[in-house]
């Protein structure tokens, strides 16, 4: 019987205050909803037990874990900016109208085009989202594999839309350029479980998706 060496939950934050505009690196906060998306999130999971809570630096992520580390016995979270949103270049917090007035060529590009595409101004693709947060996120599986006496640990990670995207894609063994496949709702759960023996340097040959895009309800009125 295989047995389970770690559990990773992935959350996308809650909705931003900005809602008619693009942003990725852009520094947006939650709204009112988005907290609301947040304390669901943390509620879904007060009664699993954290080793560790990461989160982007960004403040929407870090907000959310804040709200996840509330609770009695959680761990503080652990800010990594390697775990970003991609970067709009030019796109950034500019919103809908202006920006297919600016840039009609820049806005008719669907996302699934996205994987090798950067926009001028900075911007990142997908691929290039995967080289940033892969090397980290393994760094953290690696880290946390198996626990004493054998128990499996838990451990949370509140990113982004296209950071989660990328990281189930390769744990479904697909590889980033799957990452079109792997919807995440704002204030969505999704969970990978690692199973034993489990090598540190490939840890995506023994994930399996456990749960995705998972959307606790938010408390009413929101």
């Amino acid at each position: 019987m295989m047995k389970i060496c770690l559990r990773l939950y992935l959350l996308r934050h809650g909705e931003p205050e900005l809602t008619d505009g693009f942003y990725g690196h852009e520094d947006v906060m939650l709204s009112a909803l988005g907290r609301s998306h947040a304390a669901a999130q943390a509620r879904a999971l007060a009664g699993h037990e954290l080793a560790a809570i990461y989160c982007s630096d960004l403040r929407r992520a870090s907000d959310g874990a804040t709200l996840l580390a509330a609770g009695a016995g959680r761990p503080a979270p652990v800010v990594l900016p390697a775990l970003r949103e991609m970067h709009l270049g030019v796109l950034e917090r500019v919103s809908f109208v202006d920006a297919h007035a600016r840039y009609p060529e820049l806005v008719g590009r669907g996302y699934q085009s996205m994987l090798a595409f950067r926009m001028p101004g900075g911007g990142e693709s997908v691929q290039d989202v995967a080289d940033r947060i892969l090397p980290c996120v393994q760094a953290l599986i690696a880290r946390h594999l198996g626990g004493p006496e054998g128990s499996a640990p838990a451990v949370a990670i509140v990113a982004h839309n296209t950071v989660n995207r990328v990281l189930l894609a390769c744990a479904a063994g697909l590889g980033p350029a799957a990452f079109i496949r792997f919807e995440q709702s704002l204030g969505a759960i999704s969970r990978v479980d690692f199973f034993a023996p489990c090598d540190p340097n490939d840890p995506w040959a023994c994930a399996r998706l456990g749960l995705c895009n998972y959307v606790p309800e938010a408390a009413p009125g929101c």
